[in-house]
């Protein structure tokens, strides 16, 4: 609903500045030119509140969030004062986030193939890894997601409400990423 509204939001700018240029030129004496700048600037501004729009809807920057614990698993003391988090004892049998994401960061800047075999690289920026051939952030947080389902056959494997499917699924079935799934 939100989403609909600023789109309407961004569809009245145009029209504003348009009936603006109109006025403008109606009082100038020159209607048509009026009309026609009006109408560019309203473009103008469309297209950049749509940039805009499209840089919030980006995939923002977010810190690792660790996954609830079930709520029968209370953590004990020791756990955390060792270091290891209480999702770790929740999830014996998925692979360590954080020991993956060491491999994915020390891979950087090495050719890795999509499933149809399209070559790219990626590069990561904290918490994020940028693919070369796309302009992309995919957020550690979605190989963490993407994690709790390996081993995958296709992308189509890959969790749905994962974002940038198939870096994530070239990345993780890489045999320098995989670790024993």
């Amino acid at each position: 609903m939100r989403a609909l509204r600023k789109k309407r939001d961004r569809s009245n700018v145009f029209v504003g500045f348009m009936f603006l240029g109109m006025g403008l030129g109606w009082l100038l004496g020159h209607l048509a030119a009026g009309l026609f700048i009006g109408m560019g600037l309203g473009f103008i501004a469309q297209a950049f509140l749509e940039e805009k729009g499209a840089d919030e809807r980006a995939e923002p920057e977010e810190p690792e969030i660790p996954e609830r614990e079930p709520a029968e698993a209370a953590p004990t003391a020791p756990a955390h004062e060792a270091g290891t988090p209480p999702v770790a004892e929740a999830h014996a049998d998925r692979p360590d986030v954080d020991a993956v994401w060491a491999r994915i960061a020390a891979h950087q800047g090495e050719t890795f193939h999509l499933l149809k075999g399209q070559p790219f690289t990626y590069r990561v920026e904290g918490h994020a890894v940028v693919p070369s051939t796309a302009k992309v952030r995919i957020q550690k947080s979605q190989f963490a997601k993407a994690l709790g389902a390996v081993p995958f056959e296709k992308v189509a494997d890959v969790p749905k409400d994962v974002f940038g499917p198939s870096y994530v699924y070239a990345i993780l079935m890489d045999e320098r990423i995989r670790d024993d799934w």
